[in-house]
């Protein structure tokens, strides 16, 4: 504006000399005017949108992607599912920040993917899947400690073995591996089965005797709203004051069971009666919607999540399933409201802003 006043003054003075000089000295100055204004106002649009557009690039989308993973070239030979452009392929906190970058996000926190080894698929002796959770959380811990104020961890466990708690007490007091993830699919968890759901709540018990916060991924799979109210109901007590995080919005990575929407469903009704078990639950949204997931569908579960309170989502990508990027163009298919995703926007764990 202060631009645009000074324009219109030197246009005013040239009116006035107009008066006193003749008409061929006059054509010849208001040219000279002319091109001197276009110049001026050439120069503060290009200084205007410039600085529009450095502000925007600057600015961070989101505050905090709260589900992302790294994992050792170890680990990758086993499960795949690893960058190849690294040599031998893996993923570290220098692809998880470049992501980051690249969606303007400012904070990424890491969960280990320690648990992948109690895959009964790898048919791992118990001694082997104990020193292989050790080594995949002390990679993470690593990777996390080379980004300090961008990156924090969770170590992780399957829960079901016998070296998890000493596992977690291991930790205690790191300041790299903050938390706990949780893997419930990939552990093979039935939680129908009684012995299981007191081992899950005894290796939250301990977790939770620190008071730090904890990623579970229910869902997926067979995991249904009746799963989920034995979760809630013998499980989760056990978290006490301890934020718990459930992963994929209490779904897993594909809607094509349909399950996911019902343990969404059922948290919501423990929510929205004022479960004491749900004060301190938290979703996040990695991989939701997914991407195959129909317009249809994606409007339903938003349904339920402004049921819970949008207050209680926080943004995750999953990546290296999908990178940050990906995952706030997936997220336009919920048709949130702006006032909405303002609020996603700024939600971030108190462990990761």
């Amino acid at each position: 504006m202060r631009g645009f006043r000074t324009i219109v003054s030197t246009w005013h003075n040239a009116d006035i000399m107009r008066e006193d000089l003749s008409d061929r000295k006059h054509s010849r100055i208001r040219s000279a005017i002319i091109v001197l204004l276009l110049l001026a106002l050439l120069s503060f649009h290009v200084a205007d949108s410039g600085a529009g557009k450095a502000s925007e690039a600057d600015a961070p989308v989101l505050r905090a992607d709260h589900h992302m993973h790294v994992a050792s070239a170890e680990l990758c030979r086993l499960v795949g599912e690893c960058l190849p452009s690294n040599h031998p392929p893996a993923v570290f906190a220098a692809d998880a920040i470049r992501a980051l970058d690249q969606a303007h996000v400012s904070k990424g926190v890491i969960l280990s993917c320690a648990y992948l080894y109690g895959l009964p698929s790898l048919h791992l002796k118990p001694r082997e899947i104990a020193a292989l959770t050790r080594r995949e959380n002390e990679f993470t811990a690593a990777q996390v400690a080379q980004y300090p104020t961008r990156l924090v961890g969770f170590l992780s466990v399957n829960p079901l073995q016998d070296s998890a708690i000493e596992e977690i007490r291991s930790w205690q007091g790191s300041r790299q591996l903050i938390g706990l993830k949780l893997h419930f699919t990939a552990s093979a968890v039935d939680m129908r089965n009684t012995a299981e759901r007191r081992q899950l709540a005894k290796v939250i018990a301990v977790a939770a005797a620190e008071t730090i916060p904890i990623v579970i991924h229910l869902g997926g799979g067979k995991f249904n709203a009746d799963d989920a109210e034995l979760f809630i109901r013998d499980v989760l007590p056990s978290a006490r004051e301890s934020w718990v995080q459930i992963a994929h919005a209490g779904g897993g990575w594909s809607p094509e069971s349909g399950n996911n929407l019902a343990v969404l469903r059922a948290f919501a009704d423990h929510i929205v009666r004022g479960d004491t078990a749900t004060r301190h639950v938290l979703f996040d949204l990695a991989y939701v919607p997914a991407p195959d997931e129909t317009a249809q569908a994606a409007a339903v579960l938003a349904e339920q999540m402004r049921r819970i309170g949008m207050g209680r989502f926080l943004f995750g990508s999953d990546f290296n399933v999908l990178t940050p990027q990906e995952e706030i163009r997936n997220l336009r298919k919920l048709g949130l409201t702006n006032t909405e995703w303002q609020t996603l926007r700024k939600n971030c764990a108190p462990w990761a802003c």
